[in-house]
C-alpha cells in the first residue's frame, strides 16, 4: 500500500514574490517613483515599470502628483492605495490612553485622548480601552471590515513576540501587570490581528516613517516622560537585542548613591531626570514651604502639580522650577554622554512630555555636557533635534507597525479585479475633544 505524502502549502509564485516585495517598498517609502524603486530593488526599469502596472491594475497602487523638478521629466510618486486598509492605534500610557485610526499610508483620520486611570487597576483599564475602541471604529463612520488589524504601545517590559506586558515598573501596577497577555486580550475582543510593542520603540517607528528621521537610516530617539526610554536605529531598523529589551536608558546608573528605582536598583537615571522625578522633587520642595509660582498655578493641591505646570512656571522665571528642570537635563546630558561615545550617533531625537513642554530650557545644559563628557569628534558629530509628532507618536507608531504586519495578507487576499478609488474620509476625533495642535517644523536644539 503507498504512503500518503503530506504536501507542505503551495510557495508563493516568483511573480507574486517580486509583486508584493515592489508592494512593500513602496509602503515603506515616501512617494518612491519607479527609478527610486529600480535603484533599491536591483531590477531594470522596465521590470518595475511592468510590475507597478499590475499593481495599478489591481487597484492596490496609486499615482501621486509628481514632485517639483528643476529640469527633465518629473517623476510619479506612487503610493499604496489609501483606502486599501485601516488600521488601529493604541497608546496604553501612563497618564494618557490615546487611540488613532490611519489609512495604510499613516494618515490620521481619527484620534481621541482620555485619561487612563492606571491606579483603579488593570481591568478598568482594559474595559475602558475597549469601549474607546468600539467607539472610535463608531465615529469613525468606516466600515468595521475595512479596519485590519490594532497597533498596541504600552510603557512596561514587553515580549513583543509572545505580545505579553512582562511587567510593568511604577508604583502600585507591578502585580497588576505581571505577564499579561495583552495581545491575545485584544484579539479575543476583537477578532483582528494585533500586535504589542514596547511604547518607545513605537514612538521610533513613527519619529523614523513620519517624522525628523525620514531620511535618516542611523538615529537615536530618547523618549522622557514618567518613565525614560531609547530607541535605537541601525542600518534602516530597529534594534531590539538579544532578548528584544534594548533601550532601556532609563535604568543606566548616572548617580550609584541614588534613590532607590523600582527595577532593583540604585540611581537609576529614571529615578532622577523623569517626568516623574520632576514632579516628586517639586511637590517634596513645596511642602517644605520654597516659596514658587507652582503652589499658585496649581490652586494650592499639590496633586495638581504637573510637567505642564512646571514648564510654565520655568517660562515665568520660577526658580525652583528651572532649577528642578536644570538638575534633570544634566542627568540626561550624562546618560547621553555615554550613549554618544558608546554609538557614535548623527542623530539623536528627543520626545516624550518634558521635551514637548520645554526643549529650549534644557538645549543648553544638554549640549554643555555632551561637549564635556563625551570625545571631541563624536561631540561635534551629533545634531540634537525635538520631535515635532506631539503625544499620539506612540500610537502612531503602533498603527505603523501593524500596517507593516499585514500588507502581505491583504495582496494575497486582494480581489484581482480594479476597484474604484473611495473617496478621502476627513478627520475625526472623539467627540469633546480638543483640536490637534499644528505641527510644527523640526526644532534643532
Amino acid at each position: 500500500m503507498s504512503k500518503t505524502r503530506q504536501h507542505a502549502p503551495e510557495p508563493m509564485e516568483k511573480l507574486e514574490q517580486r509583486e508584493l516585495s515592489i508592494l512593500q517598498l513602496i509602503h515603506s517609502g515616501a512617494n518612491n517613483s519607479r527609478l527610486e524603486l529600480a535603484r533599491l530593488a536591483d531590477l531594470s526599469p522596465s521590470s518595475i515599470t511592468a510590475i507597478v502596472q499590475r499593481l495599478i491594475a489591481k487597484g492596490l497602487v496609486v499615482e501621486s502628483e509628481p514632485t517639483t523638478s528643476q529640469m527633465g521629466r518629473r517623476p510619479i510618486p506612487l503610493q499604496v492605495r489609501r483606502d486599501a486598509a485601516y488600521l488601529l492605534g493604541v497608546d496604553l500610557g501612563s497618564f494618557f490612553l490615546r487611540i488613532v485610526i490611519t489609512d495604510i499610508n499613516g494618515e490620521i483620520i481619527y484620534r481621541s485622548q482620555a485619561r487612563t486611570d492606571m491606579k483603579v487597576g488593570r481591568q478598568h483599564v482594559l474595559e475602558k480601552t475597549f469601549l474607546s475602541i468600539h467607539q472610535a471604529i463608531r465615529e469613525s463612520n468606516l466600515p468595521q471590515k475595512s479596519i485590519k488589524g490594532i497597533g498596541i504601545g504600552h510603557s512596561g517590559v514587553i515580549d513583543s513576540e509572545a505580545g505579553v506586558v512582562l511587567s510593568y515598573p511604577r508604583p502600585g501596577q507591578m502585580e497588576e501587570w505581571k505577564n499579561v497577555p495583552l495581545r491575545d486580550i485584544f484579539e479575543k475582543e476583537f477578532s483582528l490581528p494585533c500586535l504589542l510593542e514596547d511604547s518607545v520603540r513605537t514612538s521610533t517607528v513613527a519619529e523614523k516613517c513620519f517624522g525628523a528621521a525620514r531620511e535618516l537610516s542611523d538615529f537615536l530617539y530618547i523618549d522622557v516622560g514618567m518613565g525614560i526610554g531609547a530607541g535605537i536605529f541601525l542600518d534602516g531598523k530597529i534594534y531590539r537585542g538579544a532578548g528584544g529589551r534594548a533601550g532601556e536608558f532609563g535604568h543606566i546608573t548616572v548617580n550609584e548613591n541614588g534613590p532607590l528605582c523600582s527595577c532593583g536598583n540604585t540611581g537609576c537615571l529614571e529615578t532622577l531626570a523623569s517626568s516623574a522625578a520632576i514632579i516628586q522633587n517639586v511637590r517634596a520642595a513645596l511642602e517644605k514651604g520654597i516659596d514658587s509660582k507652582i503652589r499658585e498655578l496649581a490652586g494650592g493641591d499639590l496633586d495638581k502639580v504637573s510637567i505642564e505646570l512646571i514648564a510654565q512656571a520655568a517660562s515665568e522665571d520660577d526658580s525652583l522650577a528651572y532649577r528642578v528642570l536644570q538638575r534633570s537635563a544634566s542627568y540626561i546630558g550624562i546618560g547621553l554622554a555615554n550613549l554618544v561615545n558608546l554609538l557614535n550617533p548623527k542623530v539623536v531625537i528627543f520626545g516624550g512630555a518634558l521635551f514637548r513642554e520645554i526643549p529650549q530650557l534644557i538645549a543648553d545644559p544638554l549640549r554643555r555636557i555632551i561637549k564635556q563628557r563625551s570625545l571631541e569628534k563624536s561631540a561635534n558629530d551629533v545634531q540634537l533635534l525635538v520631535s515635532t509628532l506631539g503625544g499620539e507618536s506612540t500610537a502612531l507608531g503602533a498603527a505603523r507597525l501593524i500596517a507593516e504586519r499585514i500588507i502581505e495578507d491583504l495582496y494575497l487576499h486582494w480581489p484581482s479585479q480594479a476597484v474604484e478609488l473611495a473617496p478621502k474620509p476627513g478627520l475625526k476625533q472623539a467627540k469633546g475633544g480638543a483640536a490637534p495642535a499644528a505641527e510644527d517644523e523640526v526644532a534643532v536644539v
